[in-house]
């Protein structure tokens, strides 16, 4: 019904004279296997449609696969150009869009000091430090409703502990498990010499049976209520999703490339050897400024600023008086007139204790 229907199309412009109209990208692919002839030509028009092309270079790249696949005297492919060319405005005017709440989301995450008001505050506060802006509320919101929950007695084994939560009010009325251990792990670190130091770390693990973590990625408030009961003041590494954190485009890029190569033992090797070869050209680029830094004298190789005051600048718009002095210091003091009276015009008394006043009366 939606799929380019002119008469519909006639009749939402009438009926809905504000709307936009929008191209589907599936049912373009869709119809692209229907009007092109040859497997080869319709990959290529698919994967035309969503590759990144700018605006600038459409025609161009338009051209070169028109004369490539020979579909100049495609009536279809002629009548979807001019509908693809009208949707990379509205793609343009996502994208900025999407970088203004980027941008304006991290500058809260950033910027803002948030009021803490939960009851657990070691907990509230290390969510602060570690999530955005807008999945902190929902932490808090997860920390809050924590409280309405209580639990049976423990079942304890050797490293794990099971919980067995209910809603205060309404106990037996619905369950859930939580599982809580500690697992030593032992992993190596490297340390300044270069040498491999392995050590033990206690690490929290816990697992809910709800699998709300799985689904949202943020600890839900059964976890909550069990770090709680086990007085743990921050939220445990396991339980904390790298894509709601503060550092989440951090090291994108690295990432997408370590796990596409090492999927591969030739492209393990190749990320490894290029890796160390970068580091060696940064180690050398870090010495030269040391050095560069150690001949000016200068160990930090920053230049030091005072910020000082503002110089004061004059008011503008009209003074006072016309003839006021334009400096301070030279303006005259000013002694206040003593009261007269006003049938004399002579200060001391007035016209109710006028002298000649009362010496008639």
């Amino acid at each position: 019904m939606t799929d380019g229907d002119e008469a519909m199309r006639q009749a939402i412009d009438e009926v809905f004279p504000n709307c936009q109209h929008r191209v589907c990208g599936w049912h373009v692919a869709r119809n692209a296997c229907a009007h092109i002839n040859g497997p080869k030509k319709s990959s290529a028009f698919r994967s035309f449609i969503f590759d990144h092309i700018d605006e600038d270079k459409f025609d161009e790249c338009w051209n070169e696969m028109i004369k490539q696949h020979g579909l100049e005297d495609n009536v279809w492919v002629n009548m979807i150009r001019e509908k693809l060319f009208d949707l990379f405005p509205q793609i343009d005017k996502a994208l900025m869009r999407l970088r203004n709440n980027f941008f304006t989301d991290e500058y809260a995450s950033n910027t803002k000091s948030l009021v803490i008001l939960s009851h657990m505050k070691s907990l509230e506060k290390h969510a602060t430090s570690i999530y955005t802006y807008c999945i902190y509320y929902d932490i808090t919101k997860e920390i809050n409703n924590s409280i309405k929950y209580s639990h049976f007695a423990p079942w304890n084994e050797e490293n794990e502990v099971k919980y067995i939560l209910t809603e205060y009010d309404s106990p037996y009325k619905k369950t859930v498990s939580v599982f809580y251990h500690r697992d030593i792990i032992e992993f190596q670190q490297v340390v300044e010499d270069g040498d491999w130091d392995s050590s033990k770390h206690n690490l929290p693990i816990l697992s809910c049976e709800c699998k709300l973590l799985q689904n949202k990625g943020i600890p839900y408030c059964h976890m909550f209520y069990v770090m709680k009961v086990e007085n743990i003041t921050k939220i445990p590494e396991s339980l904390i999703f790298k894509r709601w954190t503060k550092s989440a485009a951090d090291d994108v890029q690295c990432n997408y490339i370590c796990h596409r190569e090492s999927q591969i033992e030739e492209g393990f090797n190749l990320i490894k050897m290029e890796l160390n070869i970068l580091r060696n050209t940064v180690q050398g680029l870090d010495d030269e400024f040391q050095n560069n830094c150690n001949k000016n004298g200068d160990d930090s190789g920053i230049k030091s600023q005072i910020l000082k005051d503002p110089n004061v600048v004059k008011t503008k718009g009209r003074p006072t008086s016309p003839t006021a002095p334009t400096t301070p210091a030279a303006k005259p003091q000013k002694c206040k007139r003593p009261n007269q009276c006003r049938i004399c015009h002579i200060s001391g008394h007035d016209w109710r204790n006028y002298p000649k006043k009362e010496s008639n009366s």
